[in-house]
């Protein structure tokens, strides 16, 4: 099964733009600007076409340089990609589960990052939310005890390392990503000052909070050094190397994007 094309089937026809925007746009590659289609070419197509454009195009900036050099990025699955994202951030996937399982992990680790940079009282507002969220959900299934007055702990701990069914995990994991998504494309629409902000930039303002702590660290790992050189040649050969490593920065926030729109579209699996 083709995990990547499967999550970007169920997205809407403004998240494909969201997501053309994210990895099409000219920012500091220099290939962005000599063979990289501006965002609006790949809007223009077809849906079919653009989901062909955009899965050719997180392979790519996905890819290590030596596979780019010998153009195999078509061959890149997304289950390797997820491993590597999760080497990067430190983020601990066991081989043995299954692909949207680990996107899983990486989504709750990043949404555990972001969760520690909220203020305590903002904190409490978010976890009564997803309690009360809870509560109106029939749930197959008790909580475990250590879930059942603070279920966001299931972030910390990681959803494979708890013993509950597929079927409460994935509900427990969909309020989550729901109320998550939510809470801050409020915060952030209250932030700008305005409610009248149209959805897809509000649900692009809301995807940053949950991926800001690492997606900058991304940025940073990938522009370190481009000015370290003494000589133009070094400086010349690096910045060639980093036109074709694995750009973090891009491909950590689709990952977010892409498990967001599985949690909460995704059929529940059966009891």
């Amino acid at each position: 099964m083709d995990e990547l094309r499967t999550a970007l089937e169920l997205a809407t026809d403004e998240e494909l733009h969201h997501l053309t925007q994210l990895l099409f746009s000219r920012k500091f590659n220099p290939l962005d600007y000599w063979y990289t289609p501006q965002p609006s070419a790949i809007r223009s197509q077809n849906r079919d076409r653009q989901i062909k454009s955009i899965e050719a195009r997180f392979r790519f900036l996905a890819a290590d340089g030596v596979t780019v050099l010998r153009r195999r990025t078509g061959g890149l699955t997304y289950r390797q990609v997820l491993f590597q994202v999760g080497e990067f951030l430190k983020i601990p996937c066991a081989t043995h589960l299954e692909t949207t399982e680990i996107e899983a992990e990486i989504f709750l680790s990043l949404t555990n990052r972001a969760w520690e940079k909220l203020p305590r009282a903002e904190q409490r507002v978010l976890l009564e939310k997803v309690r009360r969220s809870l509560a109106e959900t029939m749930l197959p299934e008790a909580l475990p005890p250590q879930l059942q007055h603070d279920p966001l702990k299931i972030l910390v701990k990681g959803g494979s390392t708890l013993v509950i069914s597929g079927v409460l995990k994935a509900l427990l994991m969909r309020q989550i990503a729901q109320q998550f998504a939510r809470y801050f494309i409020t915060r952030q629409a209250t932030q700008a000052g305005t409610t009248g902000l149209s959805s897809l930039v509000l649900a692009q303002m809301g995807r940053r909070g949950l991926t800001q702590t690492a997606v900058r660290y991304g940025l940073t790992r990938n522009l370190v050094g481009v000015v370290v050189p003494a000589l133009w040649g070094w400086f010349l050969a690096d910045l060639g190397w980093r036109a074709i490593a694995t750009n973090y920065g891009r491909i950590i926030p689709m990952i977010v994007t892409l498990a967001q729109i599985r949690l909460t579209r995704e059929p529940l699996p059966a009891l």
